[in-house]
C-alpha cells in the first residue's frame, strides 16, 4: 500500500479515501467467494429480493441507486455479506444525499460485538478498518483527536459521529492494533497540520 504520508489527503480527501478503499478491498478478490445464500442470514420474501440484486456481483458493482432502494440490507445480510460489500457502503457515505450512515455504523458494531458467527475467520485488517474510520470523517476533522475516552460498545450504538469513529471501530482491539492505526491517523493529521501551518 503506497505510503499514508504520500497520498493527497488535504487537496482531495474524499477521493483519496476512495482510492485507499479499492486498493485495501480489491473488488475482484476480497470476499469474492462469498455469494448467492451466503450473503444474507436467512430465507423469505426480503431476503430472496437481496439475494435477487446483491448475488453475483462484486462490492464496486453496486451504485448509489441500488444501495439507496436496499438501505436497510444489512440488516439482512450475513456476517460474511455484510463485509463483503462495506466497501460499496463506505463510498456512498461521502454522498450528501446517503441513506445509510446509521445502518453503517450500527451494523459494523453489531456485527463485530453481537453476531458474529465464532467459526468465522473473516477480520478486517487495520488497513480496513482505516478506511472505515476515515469514511466517518471529514477533512474539517483533522487534526482528530485519537486519545478521547472510550465508552461503551451500547453507548457507540445510534450516535455516529467523527470524533468517535476511532474508538468504536477499534473497540475490542489488541493494544498493538490499536496503536498501528493510531500511528497511521496521526500521519495523516500531520499532512493537515503542516498544510495549515503553511497557510499561516
Amino acid at each position: 500500500m503506497k505510503l499514508i504520508s504520500k497520498r493527497n489527503w488535504q487537496r482531495n480527501y474524499r477521493q483519496t479515501v476512495i482510492d485507499l478503499i479499492h486498493e485495501c478491498f480489491p473488488p475482484n478478490q476480497y470476499l469474492a467467494e462469498i455469494d448467492g445464500p451466503q450473503l444474507v442470514r436467512s430465507e423469505g420474501p426480503v431476503f430472496d429480493e437481496i439475494l435477487c440484486d446483491f448475488a453475483g456481483k462484486t462490492w464496486d458493482q453496486l451504485d448509489h441507486t441500488l444501495i439507496t432502494h436496499h438501505q436497510d440490507a444489512p440488516l439482512f445480510m450475513s456476517y460474511e455479506g455484510f463485509l463483503k460489500f462495506l466497501p460499496a457502503f463506505l463510498i456512498d457515505l461521502f454522498r450528501e444525499d446517503t441513506q445509510v450512515l446509521h445502518i453503517v455504523w450500527n451494523s459494523l458494531l453489531e456485527f463485530r460485538f453481537e453476531v458474529r458467527p465464532s467459526h468465522s475467520q473473516i477480520e478486517l485488517n487495520n488497513d480496513q478498518i482505516l478506511c472505515c474510520i476515515l469514511s466517518f470523517v471529514r477533512s474539517s476533522n483533522f487534526p482528530l483527536d485519537t486519545m478521547i475516552p472510550r465508552r461503551t460498545a451500547e453507548e457507540y450504538f445510534h450516535n455516529p459521529s467523527p470524533e468517535a469513529a476511532f474508538n468504536m471501530l477499534t473497540l475490542g482491539l489488541s493494544h498493538e492494533r490499536i496503536a498501528t492505526i493510531q500511528s497511521q491517523i496521526e500521519q495523516i493529521n500531520d499532512c493537515f497540520v503542516i498544510e495549515r501551518w503553511d497557510q499561516g
